[in-house]
């Protein structure tokens, strides 16, 4: 593809996180022109985005079209939107889960490619969803056509498809981290606990009690003590039974980034060669994979959120503990990037033939910031 070959790409919700990260990502993207950025509040539309996104001041010119289609007073605007999305190349849907459904089914069929980073379009199975959402779903005749976006699995997939679901950040974190044990089948039977360390970013822009920073500051808090949401996508995606995979979720107090430790207890205790050479046989070649397994502590010895935030890196590593006949996992990713819009753009750059590192590259991660 040449410069000239523009991809236009609009965005359904962009005055969220995920909405202003995935902004700040195509307004320097070599092969995107954004045709348009909706918002749902009427005091922003037709302003410019860096009124609600400061950082963006002298990056882009785009402004903000209302997108408002539970208010019928609102409706041609909401047609406008719904017309030009059609019209893009491709659509980044960043509503909250639920909302998006609404969106696509009036989307599919257009010759607009659809790159979704909410829960809606992540799992196969329509019962899936009562029992992990609480909720039948509302298209899901949509749903198998629907390719799970995380290309370190579903990488010849993606380039090939017209939808993409993007995975949650802590079901990408999870998987991730587990992900060469299944492959390689270095354990029968495998059976795993995560315990998930979350930044205050997932919890969206939207202010509760729970995200409040007077709340949050100086505690590591238990929030989701089993059965989080996400863990219906890592069951999927790495095909364990439900008793077979558990995690328990924490708040702690940092804006970005997830860390992820699972414990393993395998029936035989296996050599740290052999873990060595599953990591390197699937990650060796990803670009967005880093392995840190080093024996001696210290900073980069092993996955650390300070050392990938605002990168698209997800670092991963393993640890022995001989005397507990355990093996620790782990993985640690930017929530806002790797977790979702960087992992959504490495989808676009493998569903329009480009470089899947385009524009994904030049975000070095900083360990100065925060």
């Amino acid at each position: 593809m040449s410069v000239a070959d523009q991809i236009r790409a609009g965005i359904i919700g962009a005055t969220g996180y995920t909405g202003a990260v995935l902004l700040e990502v195509l307004v320097r993207h070599p092969y995107v022109e954004l045709q348009f950025a909706t918002t749902r509040g009427t005091d922003l539309a037709g302003e410019y985005v860096h009124r609600e996104h400061p950082n963006l001041l002298g990056l882009t010119d785009l402004k903000f079209t209302l997108y408002e289609p539970s208010d019928p007073a609102f409706a041609e605007a909401t047609e406008s939107v719904l017309r030009q999305a059609r019209d893009s190349d491709v659509t980044f849907i960043c509503v909250p889960s639920g909302a998006s459904a609404n969106i696509t089914k009036n989307l599919v069929g257009y010759d607009t490619k659809l790159i979704d980073t909410s829960a809606d379009f992540r799992l196969r199975e329509p019962a899936a969803y009562k029992e992990y959402y609480g909720q039948d779903h509302l298209v899901p005749t949509l749903l198998k056509e629907y390719v799970y976006g995380l290309p370190e699995l579903h990488r010849e997939e993606i380039r090939k498809a017209r939808y993409v679901a993007c995975p949650g950040c802590n079901a990408t974190a999870m998987i991730l981290a587990a992900y060469p044990f299944t492959k390689l089948d270095i354990f029968p039977n495998l059976r795993i606990v995560f315990d998930v360390m979350t930044g205050s970013s997932e919890a969206g822009a939207e202010l509760t009690r729970a995200s409040h920073h007077p709340e949050r500051s100086g505690v590591a808090r238990p929030y989701t003590v089993k059965e989080h949401r996400h863990l219906a996508e890592v069951r999927q995606e790495l095909g364990l039974k439900a008793d077979s995979v558990g995690a328990t979720m924490f708040a702690i107090p940092m804006v970005r980034g997830v860390e992820c430790i699972g414990h393993v207890y395998p029936t035989k205790m296996v050599d740290e060669k052999d873990l060595w050479n599953a990591y390197r046989a699937t990650y060796g070649n990803e670009p967005f994979i880093r392995i840190r397994a080093r024996r001696t502590g210290g900073p980069g010895g092993l996955p650390d959120v300070k050392y990938v935030r605002g990168s698209n890196f997800c670092d991963v590593g393993f640890f022995m503990d001989e005397g507990q006949g355990r093996v620790g996992v782990i993985s640690a990713l930017d929530n806002l990037i790797k977790g979702d819009v960087g992992n959504a753009v490495q989808c676009m750059n493998l569903m329009f033939g480009l470089e899947e590192t385009t524009r994904l590259r030049d975000m070095v991660p900083s360990y100065l910031l925060e």
